[in-house]
């Protein structure tokens, strides 16, 4: 990112190629429609090559990027105003299979349907894109301890949800 910050375009072209499967996958997992993904994308990387300057190269790149992704979705969220019926989006959403296969789909297509939207993303962050949960607290702006805290909630209310649906014992024979 030095070198972006210098102003070579090469260097940055790099970037952006490497992140594009991460942050399509980010954007799909937090219900973006297809459609929108790749301008998401685009702005993403405007962003991040504008802000190269700021970037600290002491600190982890990935949650840095997933912060200014994570921003342009939540803008692109307000900025946007329905085009089709709430219940057509919501069959849409459902229809949508995450990356994977077995189990571990049904339960991403599980929690997805099941939990908040906010719960989920801390989920998925931490267990789908791998990050601890200081790099999430610098993604979501919170404090690492809140993230533990949330995490652990999110959790709880997903074995819940798994409980009351009679899923959790489904889910184990298909291991």
């Amino acid at each position: 990112m030095r070198d972006v910050a210098a102003g070579d375009c090469a260097a940055f072209r790099s970037v952006a190629e490497a992140l594009e499967p991460r942050l399509s996958r980010f954007y799909a997992q937090l219900g973006v429609p297809e459609a929108d993904r790749d301008d998401l994308y685009q702005e993403a990387c405007l962003r991040l090559y504008r802000g190269a300057a700021s970037y600290d190269p002491c600190r982890p790149f990935l949650p840095w990027a997933l912060t200014v992704a994570r921003r342009v979705m939540l803008n692109w969220h307000r900025a946007r105003k329905p085009t089709v019926p709430l219940e057509e989006a919501q069959a849409v959403a459902a229809e949508q299979r995450p990356p994977g296969q077995g189990a571990e789909s049904d339960l991403w297509r599980f929690a997805q349907t099941r939990l908040p939207a906010a719960s989920y993303e801390l989920l998925w962050l931490r267990y789908g894109e791998d990050l601890d949960p200081s790099e999430i607290a610098a993604v979501t702006g919170r404090t690492a301890v809140h993230v533990r805290v949330l995490l652990h909630r999110s959790r709880a209310a997903l074995a819940r949800a798994l409980d009351t649906s009679g899923e959790s014992a489904r889910l184990k024979h298909v291991r």
